[in-house]
């Protein structure tokens, strides 16, 4: 079975949740757009939201909103921010450990993008995506850096290939 094929069979719709990983906009000190974007354009393309928070870059925060996400039937979480190189990025460390498989193309695909964007500042980037499995469920988590533009690059990935990660990843 092909690409194409595999992703006609994928879920088409799926329920979400957006967590920013922000602490200035944790604390209200600036808005968090890109959080906000990556809302809108899921909404957009028909997917329904369970979730959506913005939580300061401390690893229990984050881990439990991811939780939290996963308890109110989110199949897609993205995160924005927290994956760059300062002490203080530290989304990916966080979930890294909750992934039962670390998805290392989406981080590639994504920093192959970026690099055509901004070029080879794309280095600084680790975003990354991993499936998360329990309770007879699975659900994928998408990690991407807090910038805009980091949104509108991810996003697109995201939602040609989410419904293929879920279809594979619960198999």
């Amino acid at each position: 079975m092909g690409v194409e094929e595999h992703r006609r069979k994928a879920p088409k719709k799926f329920r979400f949740a957006v967590v920013t990983v922000s602490d200035t906009a944790s604390r209200g000190e600036k808005e968090d757009t890109s959080g906000k974007f990556l809302v809108r354009e899921l909404e957009d393309a028909g997917h329904e939201r369970v979730l959506y928070r913005v939580v300061p870059d401390e690893k229990m925060e984050i881990i439990g909103a991811v939780v939290d996400a996963f308890r109110k039937g989110a199949d897609v979480v993205v995160t924005s921010g927290g994956t760059g190189i300062t002490t203080r990025d530290v989304t990916v460390e966080s979930l890294r450990p909750l992934f039962d498989k670390e998805l290392v193309g989406f981080g590639e695909v994504f920093r192959l993008l970026s690099y055509e964007e901004i070029g080879t500042a794309a280095i600084l980037s680790r975003a990354t995506a991993g499936i998360v499995r329990s309770s007879g469920r699975v659900m994928a988590v998408f990690c991407l850096p807090g910038s805009l533009g980091a949104a509108k690059t991810g996003i697109k990935i995201i939602l040609r290939e989410a419904g293929h990660v879920l279809k594979h990843g619960g198999e």
